[in-house]
């Protein structure tokens, strides 16, 4: 993992603790937001900055809903954290 995607990682308050919560569980963006108390457009922002590194991936079911899973490369990336 290179140090410039775990410092880009440690740099954003949300960044970890979501890659953490989604190797455990698949979520919406909606149960994200809730469970960090952020509102859901900055929940959507961070999520779209996440899936663009491609340390998650969005699952759409043809409806409006999304879920997000993370990706090996979201895997690896906090395995190699402290």
């Amino acid at each position: 993992m290179s140090i410039e995607l775990i410092n880009w990682l440690k740099d954003g308050n949300y960044r970890i603790p979501i890659l953490k919560l989604l190797e455990n569980k698949n979520c919406l963006s909606s149960e994200l937001a809730k469970h960090f108390g952020v509102n859901r457009a900055s929940m959507s922002r961070i999520l779209k900055v996440l899936e663009k590194k491609e340390l998650v991936d969005s699952i759409s079911s043809g409806s409006r809903t999304v879920t997000y899973v993370i990706t090996k490369k979201g895997k690896d990336a906090i395995k190699g954290l402290p």
